[in-house]
């Protein structure tokens, strides 16, 4: 439970490494996408993808990120989000660090993902809810307000 949920990839862009935690988290075990592409087979917009983005911009953005991570000094942290293997859809932040090997030249990346605990998770979902709640109140009342003041403008008159 320490230990975040980590993958990464090779200077190529194929995955090379999905901890215990990726797989408790996505379903799926190390076997299904070691060896492939990170984008594209294991995050990708197809229903092929192992994991699926929302649309074609998170996948552009992806690819940013880890691009910027091997050719930069400094490691980036972005939101992100993908469907699980099972469906669910998943929200985090992606922190992105280039591998370097002895003689300090990039030998890929290390993605650690960093999500908010269940209570956290839990109180952001009712704190939508009750965003939801106020606006369809507040539509209502603006509703009545504006079916009042025609009537009350016929009495002014």
């Amino acid at each position: 439970p320490l230990i975040p949920p980590i993958f990464g990839t090779d200077e190529s862009g194929w995955c090379t490494e999905w901890n215990p935690a990726m797989s408790k988290l996505t379903g799926l075990k190390r076997e299904e996408v070691m060896e492939k592409m990170l984008l594209g087979e294991v995050f990708g917009t197809q229903k092929k993808s192992c994991c699926r983005l929302k649309n074609q911009e998170a996948f552009v953005n992806l690819g940013i990120v880890l691009n910027n991570a091997v050719t930069s000094q400094e490691a980036e942290k972005v939101p992100f989000g993908f469907f699980t293997g099972g469906g669910k859809y998943v929200e985090c932040l992606l922190c992105v660090s280039k591998k370097l090997d002895r003689e300090g030249v990039v030998t890929g990346v290390f993605c650690f993902l960093q999500l908010a605990s269940h209570e956290l998770q839990r109180a952001l979902h009712v704190q939508r809810l009750a965003e939801r709640t106020a606006v369809k109140r507040l539509k209502a009342l603006a509703y009545i307000k504006r079916e009042i003041r025609n009537p009350l403008s016929g009495i002014m008159f």
